[in-house]
């Protein structure tokens, strides 16, 4: 994918102009990744770029360098994030060098090759640095503190500690890491999931004699292993896995140390799998990820952190890259970083590129508050759980390496983003499943199942299980309490063929149970015999199905927003569609502004690329309003107060808009304000050379349309 080279960074030129105090990522924005000058900043910010990047200290922090790095961005009034501050740690075999410049990942491949020529060197698969090295992880922490303490004051959108990390490469299986420290910190992990020692040789086979002896098998031994006993092996893959959410986990632990306000992130991130992309560990050990979204990424990493905030990267142009960037949005995305190798989004004139007037209209749409709109609702809850196994997918990964036979140290990041392994497949065909009939897809892990949520208050209605091949025993036997007190049970593959550390056993755990499990290819059918259904229906206009729509569920207290859109896998929806609703409610398309007061069905014709974002309320939603000063002066900073005609348990996302004298807004000074439950503020600093005369401000609410306006004498000083 990418592996970047540039520089660049970031805000305030003109009207200081912004929410007072806001805090969290409220709005969707727009980064460019490759360092431009002043003028072509100015010119992206006319297009709905609006931030830019720059490279953190890995070394000492230099105060004295920042107001450089800043200059051009900062003319061009762009928001900054701090770029690859921990890349050399974080991802190590996937970087570039000043020895191998044209070869981001040589030190990966010149690991394969060393084991291809010597298979008994074991030093081979000792991590350079290691992600437990106790060392290295206070360097990490005490260096993104010190980015933070100095980048701080600038309010950069989030620090990122690495681009494309990975334990190795990106997602390629390695047999990292079997240095000292990280074998020492294995055995105290080991320790947490086994009551003895005793009781881990008989679930690994080992006769290990004391705790400091335990090793892991190589995968070239487990490979080897005809037991059908993967234990030891999976064990090490999911301590691994640890090992590297811990490590990020510092990094933000640093950051935040330094500037608490700041969003810690990572870049570039893979599907589901090895390299140490396990989401339920990972979702909580950054604050904002930006994702490639292979294998359901998204969807997995937000059901276990809705908080997080997920970038999706822009490549291209087009109708295809605009579809892309909308259905992201609606996966969750808050925002797009743009990937611009020849730097020719705009030229040193200002003038746009085809991609560059491709997308502008898309990014403008979104930064005008629709965005914000989008950001501020939340999948509503969904009665399907799908159980993301890790467990599952390390043992899947060595049976097929087992049965295909090649060399699995030839395997790379590329090989693995390609595989369709039968659980990608099993989770794409869920999520398109749910989607397709308007039920959130949402993902639950093992030790929530072991946990007590199968029979907690608000419980899922039905499991899904997508080649769940591991299963712990209180897994198993909360699946048979579900499925016992009438929850369905969906099924992929045979569930529990192995235990929970990857031992398989005689009999499937739920083998005498598969008489009353649901195949994958019958979810749709058995979830609409138990009445698990949407409260809404799409259909042709004639009565007939409405088949190609996916439609994600969004919510922010009693509004309802339904987003559909086209699949793109499947055949485009003919004709006009019709969404009917169980009881009559207000309406309106939150994108051409169609408004229906009491309406228990609305026509809807797709875009192509666009979805169609239907926001509905039982009851008409109240607006917005704005108070202020009647007078200013210029170099004044002016303060309005946001607030709605009515208490409102919804989020309201106001496109705030000021106008000078001459009545053209100046879209650098527009901007974003989301009100929740009490009112707000928004403030606005006149410059000494602003234009005299009557100021107005208009705020218009995204969800009900409904506009409020107020007015400023701006005197001379």
């Amino acid at each position: 994918m990418k592996l970047r080279i540039a520089i660049a960074l970031l805000a305030g030129c003109g009207l200081a102009a912004g929410p007072a105090q806001a805090s969290g990522w409220q709005d969707f924005h727009a980064i460019m990744w490759q360092t431009q000058s002043a003028a072509r900043y100015t010119a992206m910010r006319k297009l709905g770029v609006d931030g830019a990047m720059v490279f953190g200290f890995r070394g000492e922090v230099e105060p004295a360098r920042i107001p450089e790095l800043l200059a051009a961005p900062l003319k061009a009034g762009m928001r900054i994030y701090l770029e690859n501050v921990a890349t050399d740690f974080y991802s190590a075999y996937h970087r570039w060098t000043p020895q191998h410049p044209t070869e981001p990942n040589f030190l990966f491949t010149e690991a394969q090759r060393r084991y291809r020529a010597d298979p008994s060197d074991q030093s081979v698969f000792i991590r350079t640095p290691g992600l437990s090295d106790p060392v290295w992880l206070a360097r990490i922490a005490t260096r993104m503190r010190d980015n933070g303490r100095a980048f701080a004051p600038y309010r950069p959108l989030f620090y990122n500690l690495g681009d494309e990390p990975g334990i190795a490469d990106l997602a390629a299986a390695w047999d990292f890491d079997r240095a000292p420290s990280s074998l020492s910190a294995m055995r105290l992990w080991l320790r947490g999931q086994y009551p003895s020692l005793a009781a881990l040789n008989r679930q690994w086979g080992s006769d290990f004699a004391s705790w400091d002896a335990v090793t892991p098998p190589t995968t070239t031994a487990a490979l080897a292993r005809t037991d059908g006993n993967e234990s030891a092996w999976t064990d090490f893959r999911s301590f691994m896995d640890e090992a590297f959410a811990h490590a990020l986990r510092v990094g933000t632990d640093g950051l935040h140390e330094g500037d608490p306000d700041g969003l810690s992130g990572i870049e570039g991130t893979q599907a589901p799998g090895p390299g140490g992309y396990d989401y339920i560990r990972l979702a909580h050990a950054v604050d904002v990820m930006e994702m490639y979204g292979a294998g359901d990424s998204t969807d997995i990493a937000r059901s276990f952190n809705p908080d997080l905030v997920v970038l999706t990267t822009g490549f291209g142009g087009g109708p295809a890259e605009n579809r892309r960037i909308w259905h992201s949005m609606l996966q969750g995305a808050r925002g797009l970083i743009l990937w611009d190798s020849k730097l020719d989004f705009v030229d040193d004139a200002g003038a746009p590129s085809q991609r560059a007037r491709e997308l502008a209209p898309l990014l403008l749409e979104l930064r005008g508050g629709l965005g914000a709109q989008l950001i501020a609702l939340r999948p509503a809850p969904s009665p399907v759980a799908i159980l993301y196994s890790p467990t599952s997918q390390h043992v899947q990964w060595l049976l097929a390496r087992r049965a295909e036979g090649t060399p699995w140290n030839d395997r790379t990041s590329e090989t693995e983003w390609k595989d369709d392994n039968p659980m990608r497949r099993a989770i794409a065909a869920t999520v398109r499943t749910l989607t397709h009939l308007g039920l959130p897809p949402h993902f639950v892990s093992a030790a929530m199942l072991e946990h007590g949520l199968l029979s907690a208050p608000g419980a899922p209605r039905a499991l899904v299980l997508p080649q769940a091949l591991a299963l712990s025993p209180a897994a198993v036997a909360a699946i048979r309490q579900f499925q016992a007190s009438g929850g369905v049970v969906v099924a992929d593959g045979a569930p529990g063929a192995f235990d929970g550390h990857g031992r398989r056993l005689d009999t499937p755990a739920l083998a005498d149970l598969a008489p009353h499990l649901v195949p994958l290819d019958g979810m749709a059918d058995a979830l609409a015999r138990a009445g698990i259904i949407a409260g809404f229906s799409l259909r042709q206009t004639d009565g007939g199905k409405a088949g190609g729509v996916a439609i994600r569920v969004l919510r922010s207290g009693g509004v309802t927003v339904l987003a559909l859109e086209r699949d793109a896998a499947g055949a485009p929806p003919s004709g006009r569609l019709e969404l009917r609703l169980a009881a009559p409610a207000t309406i309106r398309d939150l994108r051409d502004g169609r408004f229906s007061p009491a309406a228990d069905r609305i026509a809807v014709t797709l875009d192509p690329v666009a979805p169609t974002l239907l926001a509905i309320s039982p009851a008409p939603l109240p607006g917005p309003t704005v108070a202020g000063p009647a007078e200013a002066a210029s170099g004044d900073t002016v303060t309005w107060r946001l607030a709605l005609t009515a208490p409102d348990s919804a989020a309201h996302a106001l496109r705030i808009r000021l106008f000078p004298p001459s009545g053209q807004p100046d879209a650098s000074i527009s901007g974003v304000r989301v009100l929740r439950g009490a009112g707000a503020e928004w403030q606005a600093t006149f410059p000494p050379d602003a234009p005299t005369g009557r100021w107005r401000i208009e705020a218009t609410d995204i969800l009900s349309g409904k506009v409020a306006h107020g007015e400023l004498q701006l005197k001379p000083r």
